[in-house]
C-alpha cells in the first residue's frame, strides 16, 4: 500500500473520531438515565464488605435487605411477597429482633410488635380474627400482664393478669 493511501485512511479517520467525539451526548449529574432492569443490585463499603441488597426472593416478592459492615446479620429486612404480604424485621447491634412490622398471618390484618434487648416480646399491636384491634403488653419473662381491644362481640374490652399470665381482672364496654 502506498503512502498517498495510507495517508488518506489516516485522515478519514481522524475525520470519524471527530465526529464521534462532538455529536456524543454527555450524561451529566441529575439527568435522567432511563429504565434500568436488573435481577439484583449489591451495596458494599469501601472494605468490600456487603452491606445492602435489593432482590427478588424465592417467594415471587421483592426484599431489601441492610446490614453492617462486617456482619453477617441483618440488621433491617423490607419484603413483600404474595405468601405472607409486606413486612419490615428490624434487629439490634447484637441480632436479636427488636421491631417487626407487617402483615398478621390468620388475621389478615396488620401487625407492630416491639422486643426486648434480649429477644423477648413485649408488645403486640395487631388486628383480631374478628377484625378488631388490640393491644398485649408482656413482662420480661415474656407473660402476658395486659389486653385492651375488641372482643368477638366488637365491645371493647380490657384485662389485666399477674406476673405469671393468669387472668386478674377483666371488664368489657357492654352495659
Amino acid at each position: 500500500m502506498n503512502d498517498y493511501t495510507k495517508g488518506i485512511l489516516t485522515g478519514a479517520s481522524l475525520i470519524l473520531c471527530f465526529f464521534m467525539f462532538v455529536s456524543a451526548k454527555r450524561q451529566g449529574v441529575g439527568e435522567f438515565l432511563g429504565a434500568i432492569t436488573v435481577t439484583s443490585v449489591t451495596i458494599v463499603d469501601e472494605n468490600a464488605n456487603i452491606v445492602g441488597l435489593l432482590s427478588s426472593d424465592i417467594h415471587g416478592g421483592a426484599l431489601l435487605a441492610l446490614s453492617r459492615p462486617k456482619r453477617d446479620d441483618i440488621s433491617v429486612l423490607l419484603t413483600v411477597d404474595e405468601r405472607a404480604g409486606g413486612y419490615i424485621h428490624i434487629r439490634n447491634a447484637d441480632g436479636k429482633e427488636t421491631a417487626y412490622l407487617g402483615s398478621g398471618g390468620g388475621s389478615g390484618g396488620g401487625i407492630l410488635n416491639t422486643f426486648s434487648t434480649d429477644g423477648k416480646e413485649t408488645v403486640y399491636l395487631g388486628t383480631g380474627e374478628g377484625g378488631g384491634g388490640f393491644v398485649r403488653t408482656y413482662n420480661k419473662f415474656e407473660a402476658m400482664t395486659g389486653y385492651f381491644g375488641t372482643n368477638k362481640d366488637n365491645d371493647g374490652m380490657v384485662g389485666l393478669s399477674n406476673r405469671y399470665g393468669d387472668p386478674g381482672w377483666s371488664e368489657t364496654g357492654k352495659k
